[in-house]
């Protein structure tokens, strides 16, 4: 790639890509390049200094990007992500919890295989999977994730507002709970494939009245030792079920595709 940025198409130009999109043309003009974007209403309003929208796959990959990244949701990653991997293009994804569904899973997995390209989950608003995929190599005997909310992100506002304390909406297998809450808990989808799975990983989903910023706690035990993580994340500006983190991920995985010296 050296010698010239890093062409970048997109599947989705909502919040999380505009995002990613300003921060990696404002910082790293002259390593990312953003060429184009697969939408469903290219008559939406957005940022200026957008790529170009189009509206099918094929005029995504027409525009020879490197590297194409889903900011779309589980749809998008189920209708187009297959197209890209057959085309022998490198897939950065957001979406994990689509991967809860056994099915797509392993459409995706054989996609991935069969192509020259390869699919990379994009650790979005979640650190330590370094390290959880690591211990995973020397056996884990245990994962829990535990992900605490603003209760106005997923109830009611008018439910949120009889919340006195916090209310557990769901434990169990990460499976599951990516399946109830597809768009809140990617996180713990891509914790649970970069350790034990996602049917051996504990979840649990907490609506919370006395925070304001999303937090996330992982536990880990094996053969390596224990691990704790915690993280507060600052939502984004324009979608409170985001974290701001999300976009500095995805530029950070694209930044390292070419960079001469890697770290972690």
């Amino acid at each position: 790639m050296a010698g010239h940025p890093l062409r970048v198409g997109y599947i989705g130009l909502g919040a999380i890509g505009q995002a990613t999109v300003a921060l990696a043309g404002e910082r790293y003009a002259d390593q990312i390049e953003s060429v184009v974007a697969l939408v469903q209403d290219p008559r939406r309003p957005r940022r200026t200094g957008m790529p170009p929208p189009v509206t099918s796959v094929d005029e995504l990959l027409s525009s020879e990007p490197d590297v194409v990244v889903e900011v779309a949701g589980h749809d998008a990653l189920r209708e187009h992500g297959p197209a890209v991997l057959a085309a022998g293009v490198d897939l950065y994804f957001i979406a994990v919890g689509a991967l809860a569904d056994s099915a797509f899973e392993q459409q995706f997995r054989e996609a991935a295989e069969a192509s020259a390209g390869q699919a990379r989950v994009v650790s979005g608003a979640i650190g330590a999977l370094d390290a959880i995929s690591a211990a995973a190599v020397g056996g884990l005997s245990r994962v829990t994730h535990t992900t605490r909310k603003p209760a106005t992100t997923l109830m009611s506002a008018d439910e949120a507002a009889l919340l006195t304390e916090a209310r557990e909406m769901f434990r169990g297998p990460a499976r599951d709970g990516a399946l109830i809450f597809p768009e809140s808990v990617n996180v713990a989808a891509a914790v649970s494939l970069a350790g034990i799975g996602l049917d051996r990983t504990e979840l649990r989903v907490l609506a919370d009245p006395t925070i304001d910023r999303n937090r996330h706690e992982v536990e880990a035990e094996g053969e390596f030792g224990y691990l704790r993580f915690e993280i507060q994340n600052v939502p984004s500006q324009d979608n409170a079920r985001s974290a701001r983190l999300v976009a500095m991920s995805i530029v950070h995985q694209l930044l390292n595709r070419s960079a001469p010296v890697v770290i972690g």
